[in-house]
């Protein structure tokens, strides 16, 4: 059975065998020795001891026994102090700036201990020596700007994609030696002196600068507007987008994700393409509130790293968000277009419209948009639980000269999974109408969530000369040879004859 002897290094508590204890006091002593007679000697060796506790966790682990081998191995990574001083004055470095520290190459390193998500920002911005929050302002910024303008470069996610190579290709500064490469510090004794005699605190750690520049006034006062505007943001954007998606109702007693109950996908059930879609929408406000909370109350993340796990939440729901609009736009991916003709008389002098359906017109729940050249018309009907889509064909005018023919072209574009189904579909489609002297009736199309829309656009083209008047005489009326228009209204006066 070996001794051990349990010591306080660094204000931490260690087990070391008896043969590295002897060899560890015996450097102690020539440390002390060596830097008793400098100013701040006391801090130097304070800082020592800490880098030496970083190092014995790194290579012992919490609660295990230092073995001779790993105190030689900090021994060696700390250096004797005798051999630095000689090669600090033979390399000509020594000035009072420099003196006593070896400058080692600064490398590229993902900051572990300052991270929001994979530590890109924090390590960019220490290799660039700039404050950490300023480099994920730049983040978010060039994240909204590809999102309203960078649609050629894939939008906001042309920056998460960044960030994601980033977070591959970048390491993360795991030891020691890399969290002090990160700085463009060596591990050894002429840091810690250098730190010491700077006047920085922290000695130990190698990683967070006290005094740094974000302890600045001018970058304070930023931080906090920047997170009074990302909890403003996000929490604006959450209540609208819970309004739009899930409160508001339009036309009476349908919220938008209803609508796609009324659509025919290429999915069996709908439930997880909608919690998708809520996950990708939300989640990102939901970080950019948990950024923000962060920033005002300046609080290090918990172990469990909520910000990580929004954001694997937010790329595994857009995945899946993804995978399921391509299934449930299976239906949709060709498109094809059928016709037919009808003459009209050449002498009539008005020709009426009529829209026909099923039932009366409600009072609400009706859109209507029309001008001189083209009507749209749909309402909803019946009750919330057995809500139907009652829509017209669009009627489009297009005057022409006396020589040419009056006629009306029915046209259906529809969309299916291949060419040869939308051209079926499309065949099947034609928009139904009944031409009868100078009345022409327009028969509905209803949907409900059992008939759901298929991808079918119903079209009334009209060709017909100036003088002929055309007036749209029921559900509404409407003259469209006057300059009177209607523009995306929900309500409109009924002819009360329609039945």
């Amino acid at each position: 059975m070996k001794k051990v002897v349990k010591v306080s290094i660094g204000k931490l508590a260690f087990t070391i065998d008896d043969d590295g204890y002897e060899l560890l006091k015996a450097y102690l002593g020539e440390l002390n020795a060596h830097y008793k007679s400098k100013q701040n000697g006391d801090e130097i060796i304070e800082g020592i001891e800490e880098r030496m506790a970083e190092l014995f966790i790194e290579k012992s682990g919490k609660g295990s026994v230092v073995s001779m081998q790993v105190v030689k191995d900090v021994i060696n990574i700390l250096g004797r102090p005798e051999i630095i001083d000689e090669e600090t004055r033979a390399s000509g470095f020594e000035s009072n700036q420099e003196r006593g520290t070896r400058a080692i190459p600064k490398r590229v390193y993902r900051d572990p201990d300052n991270k929001m998500l994979g530590g890109v920002c924090s390590g960019l911005a220490t290799y660039f020596n700039i404050d950490k929050v300023l480099v994920r302002i730049l983040f978010l910024i060039f994240f909204i700007g590809f999102s309203i303008l960078g649609f050629h470069l894939g939008g906001g996610s042309f920056m998460v994609i960044a960030y994601i190579i980033l977070w591959i290709v970048i390491p993360e500064a795991k030891t020691v030696e890399q969290k002090c490469a990160m700085h463009g510090e060596s591990a050894d004794l002429s840091h810690i002196q250098k730190r010491v005699e700077d006047g920085l605190t922290n000695v130990g750690s190698g990683l967070k600068k006290a005094g740094s520049q974000g302890g600045m006034l001018i970058v304070d006062i930023l931080k906090k507007v920047i997170g009074v505007l990302l909890v403003f943001f996000s929490i604006s954007g959450i209540l609208i987008l819970s309004f739009l998606l899930l409160g508001v109702e339009i036309f009476e007693g349908v919220i938008p994700f209803d609508a796609l109950n009324y659509i025919n996908l290429g999915l069996g059930n709908t439930f997880w393409f909608k919690v998708a879609l809520l996950l990708v929408l939300f989640l990102p406000l939901v970080g950019m509130l948990y950024g923000g909370i962060q920033i005002l109350f300046e609080f290090k993340s918990p172990r469990m790293r909520p910000g990580l796990i929004i954001f694997l939440l937010w790329i595994t729901s857009g995945v899946t968000f993804t995978v399921l609009t391509v299934n449930a736009s299976r239906p949709y991916w060709n498109k094809a277009q059928e016709s037919s003709s009808i003459r009209i008389r050449e002498d009539i002098d008005t020709l009426y419209l009529k829209y026909e359906s099923p039932g009366r017109m409600p009072n609400s729940r009706v859109f209507f948009d029309a001008d001189r050249s083209e009507a749209v018309l749909f309402w909803m009907d019946g009750e919330r639980s057995n809500r139907k889509i009652v829509t017209f064909p669009k009627v489009n005018l297009v005057r022409q000269s006396e020589e040419d023919s009056s006629v009306i072209y029915l046209d259906a574009h529809s969309m299916a999974y291949t060419y040869a189904e939308a051209l079926i579909k499309a065949q099947r489609n034609i928009p139904v109408v009944e031409l009868k002297d100078s009345l022409l009736t327009i028969r509905a199309d209803i949907y409900d969530k059992t008939n759901k829309w298929d991808g079918t656009f119903k079209e009334l083209s009209i060709y017909i000369p100036e003088r002929i008047k055309v007036i749209l005489q029921g559900p509404i009326r409407h003259d469209f040879y006057s300059d009177d228009s209607y523009n995306s209204h929900w309500c409109w006066q009924r002819d009360n004859d329609w039945d």
